[in-house]
């Protein structure tokens, strides 16, 4: 009997953690330097795989530019799907902060942005005017000189140069169960989540609902709808003893279902009553 294994030096066969070998090795080489490890060099390392993002970036770019891609997917989009499993939008952006990145060590910064996100805020500040120049520099520095290089993150960045910070969108975290109810609060209100956050915080209250036109009527009895219903218990009472059946009175529900006959019904009841009591005259 033949016994089907599988064979490791078969081109088109490769074992899917293959792919991440590399960074388990290193975690082995580094295990293993531990006692001789030097710092500086170790330090140098460290900071300089923080800005891994540019040379994906770079890297990233070639393949958009050249359109090296074109032998094994139809167009960039499919290939960063399919090759990276990562969207278009996403390596696009890593493209763009990857030449932010690029542009501030041309300018002589020592001190640069460490992520994508970190990045990205200084995108709209890159476009070059007809005279070559751009504000990057110049938003870059206000940065730097307002925080020390540690305190650094990309939520400082972005308030920092934000030009409008009273319309910009805040985060704020709550609890599941919390948005929940906030969102059914919300959906109750007929309104936004946001809309109905910024109503609370101005101290209003949701508007309230009126019933629909017709709505609640009959719901009381007014002293005329008494006096009708009083007028039919005595017509149906009168016309059950003539037939020798009896007929129960409405209920009190009953009655409060009872509206008020229309003033053209009135007044159409009131013309047969004359005109049948001239006949009878006559």
């Amino acid at each position: 009997m033949m016994e089907i294994t599988a064979d490791f030096n078969d081109i088109y066969w490769e074992p899917p953690e293959s792919e991440f070998q590399p960074l388990l090795d290193f975690e082995s080489d580094i295990a293993r330097e531990v006692p001789h490890n030097d710092i500086a060099l170790l330090t140098h390392r460290i900071k300089d795989s923080f800005l891994d993002y540019v040379r994906q970036g770079v890297m990233l770019d070639a393949v958009c530019r050249y359109r090296l891609y074109k032998r094994d997917y139809k167009d960039f989009a499919q290939y960063c799907n399919l090759a990276l499993g990562r969207s278009h939008f996403y390596c696009k952006k890593i493209i763009q902060a990857a030449k932010i990145c690029i542009e501030l060590i041309k300018s002589k910064f020592k001190i640069l942005p460490t992520s994508v996100a970190q990045a990205l805020p200084l995108l709209k500040f890159a476009k070059v005017d007809e005279y070559g120049d751009s504000d990057l520099q110049d938003k870059w520095q206000t940065v730097i000189d307002g925080f020390p290089p540690q305190s650094i993150t990309a939520a400082k960045i972005q308030e920092t140069l934000d030009e409008n910070p009273e319309n910009r969108a805040k985060q704020v975290r709550i609890g599941g169960k919390s948005y929940q109810l906030l969102q059914q609060k919300a959906a109750a209100a007929g309104m936004a989540v946001s809309k109905y956050l910024e109503m609370l915080i101005g101290g209003t209250q949701p508007p309230d609902e009126e019933p629909p036109e017709g709505e609640g009527e009959g719901t009381e009895l007014t002293a005329e709808k008494e006096e009708i219903c009083d007028e039919l218990d005595v017509y149906f009472k009168s016309k059950s003893r003539k037939r020798g059946f009896a007929i129960k009175k409405p209920s009190k529900s009953y009655q409060k279902a009872i509206k008020k006959p229309s003033k053209s019904y009135q007044k159409a009841t009131s013309d047969k009553n004359r005109s049948g009591k001239v006949s009878d005259s006559s």
